[in-house]
């Protein structure tokens, strides 16, 4: 009996990693499919110990790593989507161009569904919709996309070993200046005075790096969201935290420096670091100010503003453009602390967080995952695209699909906003029902009506060597970086081009993780979050609802947290946020929040993106005008599984299961700064919804009841 349980469960591991996600719909594919999500649920609880009040992570994934044991390149359920649509693009770019450009043309007309998908955006207009049917453009068009896209990977499989120093060979600091420690060991002299440390983050910014003395961004303008601002600042406060000795050690020794050498230069930059993280403590008086160049030039002229902006925006930058500065108390500061450092330990400084930088956008080692990985982020736009056309069919049903869940949650939360447990006045409401009624959904990073042409122009200016992988990752970090800078200007496709540099500056394009925009109010969904085990269009709605639904309602919950408050309907920056936060029972909830958090993620947003996206995802699948004759899960899977759980515990036992994981060696704490260790986030999540303690029948005492529970909307 036991070797037959361990074969039908092998059996349904293989059926469940290769069935389409987006079959055609008949009758007996919507009964395997829930079947199949019915088995696998099953297969990774542990329902022997402990109980579900004790510990319900444990009792919801507790064969999850059993049944995992043996596959050690993912953690957890986005790792796993991550890794099977990394391998998916891999298997496409081994085929022949001809062979890809049947396959892009044939994926148009074809209902079939290789399990990839990242979602795209819900089909509100004719242009938008007619990708579901007609191919966007011919392989002539793109022939050369496709061919970048080859030779970017092509040349990251052929780096043995991958080498940092390489990039510090292609970038110099400036003119006739060479890395000190580059020069030191050459044997060079080093000129000094020929060092110009802001010529040198100006160069170094071109290429993607932020944040390091200064922050330089290109924004939707806070007043009008649909218009680019350049916007001045002081670094992020962790970006000016202590990389730590060993880091730096680290990092110098992988370029060739000796461990005594290493260790002297870490001593150096540690000191120097400490010294700049002390600027942060100044308070910035003055506040945002909104000035030409010309004037900021004259109103703070110990920094050569105007050399600064013409070397990332080009030479033919007017005078007269718009720049919006703050924390000018730190800028000043800034250059008096810069007079009294050396100019070799400056610019170690500089280099080392270079080096820091390009080591997260890299390959972490040199695998075909790897480069795929790396792929992605480089290119996100196409890659995106690229999933689409090749794996997301039928898209028009998909995303009526995906588009309804919205809608209710936005409908759920609507009735939630209008109840106004927060007791807040009517026009501060009224803001808030508008916000949500406007909020979109874009499924995919490219825009659906984007065309092949434009896709290949987007990447024309760039040439790509199948020899050299640090040239072709160096050229497209520019690219994104110029692209940015271009939306300062009026062009042909400007929304397109805005749109595209908001999501870039926030999106990881290697991962599938969804993510909420404040400044155009809309939540994005990738491709990737869109196939099993999270969304199948025959999938029962009790499975949609609470992992999709509860995603989409965490990004959605984002738009109205302690920062996405002062974002209005449109994404501009002037939102209700003093009426709101000056709310007693606001600032109650958020306190009840935050004392969690010394356990949990750093992030009192995303605390709250989890609590009251549980909440909302829940209210809206058990809405009794939605669920009509859903009420009984036995009836609702036509299974012989799960008919010994309620609907709700099915509900929260599915949701559990989304963050089921395995401690990873890859995996480094960094990866939790914002949100809490998987397990804590479910444990705390669920003992702070009352609805769970229902289900189960959880008592006071138990460890699955938090003895304060925090709400806010």
């Amino acid at each position: 009996m036991l070797k037959l349980s361990i074969v039908f469960g092998l059996l349904a591991s293989i059926i469940w990693r290769t069935t389409p996600t987006n079959c055609r719909q008949t009758h007996n594919q919507t009964q395997n499919i829930n079947q199949l999500a019915a088995i696998n649920i099953e297969r990774y609880m542990d329902v022997d110990e402990p109980k579900p009040c004790d510990n319900f992570y444990q009792y919801a994934c507790g064969n999850w790593y059993q049944q995992h044991i043996d596959e050690m390149d993912y953690g957890d359920v986005l790792g796993l989507m991550d890794y099977e649509l990394n391998k998916k693009l891999e298997h496409l770019l081994r085929k022949s161009p001809a062979s890809s450009s049947s396959s892009s043309s044939s994926a148009m007309h074809s209902d079939e569904y290789v399990n990839t998908g990242r979602s795209t955006t819900a089909p509100t207009t004719t242009a938008e919709s007619t990708r579901s049917t007609t191919p966007m453009a011919g392989w002539e068009q793109l022939s050369s996309l496709y061919g970048k896209i080859r030779t970017y990977y092509k040349s990251c499989k052929k780096v043995k070993p991958y080498n940092l120093k390489k990039y510090l060979q292609l970038i110099q600091p400036g003119p006739g200046v060479h890395w000190y420690v580059l020069a030191k060991q050459g044997g060079r002299k080093w000129n000094a005075d020929k060092f110009d440390w802001l010529e040198t983050i100006a160069k170094l910014r071109l290429y993607g790096l932020n944040g390091v003395l200064l922050k330089e961004q290109v924004l939707p303008r806070w007043d009008e969201s649909s218009s680019m601002s350049i916007y001045l600042d002081k670094p992020d406060l962790s970006e000016t935290s202590a990389m730590g000795e060993g880091v730096i050690i680290e990092l110098l020794m992988d370029i060739g420096q000796t461990k005594r050498w290493a260790n002297e230069i870490a001593r150096e930059v540690n000191r120097f670091e400490f010294q700049l993280h002390k600027l942060q403590e100044l308070e910035d008086e003055e506040g945002p100010k909104e000035m030409q160049l010309s004037y900021l030039q004259e109103y703070m002229p110990q920094i050569d503003w105007l050399t600064y902006i013409r070397q990332l925006k080009g030479p033919d930058t007017d005078l007269a453009t718009t720049v919006i500065i703050q924390n000018i108390p730190y800028m000043r500061s800034l250059v008096k602390l810069l007079n009294s450092v050396e100019p070799s330990n400056l610019c170690n400084y500089i280099m080392i967080k270079f080096l820091l930088y390009l080591k997260t956008q890299g390959p972490a080692e040199i695998s075909r995952q790897e480069c795929i990985a790396s792929l992605r982020r480089a290119m996100p736009l196409a890659l995106s695209y690229v999933v689409g056309l090749h794996y997301y069919k039928d898209a028009e049903r998909n995303d009526a699909q995906v588009l309804q869940l919205f809608e209710q949650l936005k409908q759920t939360f609507h009735t939630v906003l209008e109840d106004n447990r927060l007791q807040l006045p009517q026009p501060i409401v009224e803001t808030q029902l508008q916000k949500i009624h406007t909020m979109q959904l874009r499924i995919g990073f490219a825009p659906r009506n984007i065309s092949g042409e434009y896709m290949s122009q987007y990447y024309e200016r760039v040439t790509l060597d199948g020899n050299n992988f640090y040239a072709n990752q160096l050229s497209l970090l520019r690219l994104t970086v110029e692209r940015s800078h271009e939306t300062l200007d009026p062009l042909t496709n400007q929304e397109i081009l805005n749109d595209e540099s908001v999501i870039s500056a926030e999106w990881l394009g290697s991962s599938s993780s969804p993510l909420y925009l404040k400044s155009r109010n809309m939540v994005v969904i990738p491709y990737g979050f869109l196939h099993m085990p999270i969304y199948h269009r025959n999938l029962k709605d009790i499975y949609k609802y609470s992992v999709l639904g509860f995603a989409l309602a965490h990004e959605m919950l984002h738009g109205f947290d302690s920062s996405g408050i002062d974002y209005d309907a449109s994404g501009n920056i002037m939102g209700p946020s003093e009426e709101i936060s000056a709310n007693q029972r606001f600032m109650q909830g958020l306190r009840c929040m935050q004392n969690e958090l010394a356990t949990g993620s750093r992030s009192l947003n995303e605390k709250l993106a989890d609590y009251e996206g549980i909440r909302l995802a829940f209210n809206a699948y058990f809405t009794p005008s939605r669920l009509g004759n859903e009420t009984l899960i036995v009836k609702h899977l036509r299974s012989r599984y799960l008919n010994q759980f309620t609907p709700q515990q099915v509900f929260f036992i599915n949701f559990a299961q989304f963050f089921c994981g395995k401690v990873h060696p890859k995996l480094t704490h960094s990866a939790y700064l914002d949100h809490a260790m998987d397990e804590l986030r479910v444990l705390q999540t669920l003992a702070n919804f009352e609805e769970f303690s229902k289900a189960f029948g959880c008592e006071k005492r138990d460890k699955m009841q938090s003895r304060h529970r925090c709400r806010l909307w």
